[in-house]
């Protein structure tokens, strides 16, 4: 077991089962609440994977979601009713790149709790009757989706961008994708993706470090698994231009709605020079396209943008973009508008003092983080995802130069871009 000091002096344990579970336990002996994570490296950017051997393995779209929905169901009963019955919340979700599981509650004896957590996720039971019925159930849940403008505008937005990386498919998939998802694809994936090596569980919890370890390490030695076999997401290429430059969606909207988004090239970068310049984007964008640039409120007064207008950003390893949105602009003028701030800030760049101010701002909402539990197990393994840990990526923040931001905004290729616009059809 090591541990290790974060930045409020509270002791952080690490440890690893003998079947390569990684474990951290976060202890917060003042705090009442004990929050559980229980997740694996699997979304629904996985659709195609590689084996050791070579072998190349095409899954339906939305498979890692449909594999979060098949956990929750258990032969003994509702996996949620029984939480309730411990006076637990649990609950799960699917992103691009993770499946997560946790719970939380206010009761010291978590054993139960805990081991449920790793039972009914470490146990898919399935038959081909149970599968069909979830089938209506997930189409349901994408229908609705589809019918609602702002996700609408994302995930069109995307499929404009991307012309063969998964990005461009719904985390859930499509009904088609669904439809021909089969128990056999479940039961593959799952082996695949769920092995305890690949997997992470993180404690936040007032609970004793040791016994935490030992009731997972003691629930582990009584299960066995097949040998571990690395895998991994494999891609098409992707071009660099855009599936699409411009898109228009009818759909019952009374203001329309539009989105321009950049699609760059993935640099060959190291994991810690990404994170530098994912922060360095966010940083640089967050001066200009909010009210810290005294040129924001004369910008809506002009009706440039409107009080709606917002932006996100996202580098991971294999793609990266930014994606600009607001509501009842003109898609021309709001265009031309995005283009003209963006040579704007590559010609000021950042200035020292907002700099200062957003670091400082960054790292006060980080360590607010560490009074939440349930937030800190998920932004923790999110930052170990990244392959640079919550408190190196706090060190990375604070070294950030001016410098820094203004070489990495002045590089960056803004040459791709794509606008969509969701419009009343009437």
């Amino acid at each position: 077991m090591n541990k290790l000091t974060n930045t409020l002096n509270e002791m952080i344990y690490t440890d690893t089962c003998d079947n390569g579970l990684k474990i951290v336990v976060w202890h917060k002996p003042d705090f009442a609440t004990t929050a559980c994570l229980f997740a694996t490296p699997y979304g629904s950017l996985d659709s195609s994977q590689k084996t050791e051997t070579g072998e190349l393995l095409q899954f339906p779209e939305g498979i890692a979601h449909f594999l979060e929905h098949k956990l929750f169901e258990s032969e003994e009963g509702d996996v949620m009713n029984e939480y309730a019955s411990m006076g637990a919340n649990v609950n799960a979700f699917t992103s691009y790149n993770e499946t997560v599981y946790y719970f939380d509650t206010c009761d010291e004896n978590i054993e139960r709790p805990l081991n449920l957590l790793l039972d009914f996720v470490q146990d898919l039971r399935i038959s081909e009757e149970s599968v069909e019925k979830e089938k209506g159930i997930i189409n349901q849940e994408l229908n609705m989706y589809l019918e609602m403008p702002d996700s609408r505008l994302i995930f069109e937005t995307l499929k404009s961008l991307y012309k063969n990386h998964p990005i461009k498919n719904d985390i859930g998939g499509t009904c088609d994708s669904v439809n021909r998802t089969t128990k056999e694809d479940l039961m593959k994936c799952y082996a695949l993706n769920y092995h305890p090596a690949k997997m992470t569980l993180i404690a936040v919890t007032p609970v004793e470090p040791n016994k935490i370890i030992q009731l997972i390490k003691e629930n582990q030695a009584k299960k066995t698994f097949p040998t571990y076999s690395k895998i991994t997401r494999e891609f098409e290429l992707e071009p660099l231009e855009v599936a699409k430059p411009f898109k228009t969606i009818n759909m019952d909207v009374v203001n329309q709605k539009t989105c321009y988004g950049f699609k760059f090239n993935v640099m060959n970068q190291t994991d810690e020079q990404r994170v530098k310049t994912d922060w360095a984007f966010r940083f640089i964008f967050e001066s200009h396209f909010t009210s810290m640039n005294p040129s924001y409120q004369t910008w809506i007064t002009e009706h440039k943008i409107s009080p709606y207008f917002y932006y996100e950003t996202d580098f991971s390893r294999d793609y990266a973009l930014a994606l600009f949105f607001d509501e009842g602009v003109d898609e021309k003028a709001f265009g031309a508008f995005v283009q003209e701030e963006i040579n704007t800030l590559k010609e000021n760049g950042l200035s020292p003092s907002a700099l200062i101010q957003l670091k400082n701002r960054s790292l006060g909402e980080t360590l607010s983080l560490f009074n939440q539990p349930d937030e800190i197990t998920v932004q923790y393994f999110r930052h170990q995802l990244t392959g640079v840990n919550l408190f190196e990526t706090i060190d990375l923040i604070k070294n950030l130069t001016v410098e820094d931001c203004n070489e990495i905004i002045r590089k960056m290729d803004f040459s791709n871009f794509s606008e969509t616009i969701i419009k009343s059809a009437k």
